[in-house]
């Protein structure tokens, strides 16, 4: 059976593929509407606010918007919640060495774009998540709870529907995440990014957040996840 990692791979090439030819045939208009408002969903809500500073360094938000923003994770394909968040604090935890999952100094900027989520190994980093049950439920039926809800999509709505609901959101969600992976640090570990910060929802201070991982506040004021978090904070 294929692993989660290669599945993912493979789908995000095809939903890469996707997203460019799309641009070529959705009116404009509707594709900057839809990448505006995906952005704030996906790589603000879901990426850097509920999977990052909510579910893999343990702040607290709103239940209910915890829950719904878990269900809405699920469209951004990039693994489930576990499988993001056992990653991540293996990344923390082995920062810049060869046992840390995205380090491109280690693993080269094309590995850490594509392939570096997941793993048998993540598990022991979570056992905080899998006593929660949406989560576990998440997890083990990922790829069926994906697939089905792009085949109701697909089968049931417009070609433009498809790109806007199933497309945009996964890949907005996978290049956010991966290319603060590939350009967040270099040979001397974690760097500051204005430009990342600006387009990545506060994700491109990243020495601000190595320095001080479990503060949601990433320490500069146009930090967009830090202004969502505090909307829907516990």
């Amino acid at each position: 059976m294929m692993n989660s990692r290669k599945l993912l791979l493979i789908l995000q090439i095809l939903i890469h593929c996707g997203f460019f030819a799309g641009l070529f045939f959705v009116n404009v208009y509707w594709a900057i509407f839809t990448i505006l408002i995906c952005y704030i969903i996906f790589v603000g809500a879901c990426g850097t606010v509920l999977f990052h500073r909510v579910i893999t360094h343990k702040n607290k938000i709103n239940p209910l918007i915890e829950k719904i923003l878990l269900v809405l994770s699920t469209i951004g394909v990039s693994g489930s919640a576990i499988g993001w968040a056992g990653t991540h604090r293996m990344h923390h935890r082995f920062s810049d060495t060869l046992k840390d999952p995205h380090s491109p100094q280690h693993s080269g900027i094309i590995k850490t774009y594509w392939y570096s989520s997941g793993g048998p190994e993540i598990i022991r980093y979570v056992p905080d998540l899998l006593r929660k049950p949406l989560y576990l439920f998440q997890h083990r039926y990922y790829f069926q709870l994906l697939l089905t809800f792009h085949a109701i999509v697909l089968l049931t709505c417009p070609l433009i529907w498809y790109w806007s609901i199933c497309i945009v959101p996964a890949f907005l969600m996978w290049f956010a995440g991966s290319t603060v992976n590939c350009l967040g640090h270099d040979d001397n570990g974690p760097i500051n990014s204005d430009i990342m910060g600006l387009l990545f929802a506060g994700e491109g201070w990243h020495k601000n957040h190595h320095d001080n991982p479990s503060n949601p506040n990433f320490n500069n004021k146009y930090d967009l996840g830090n202004l969502i978090y505090k909307m829907i904070k516990e």
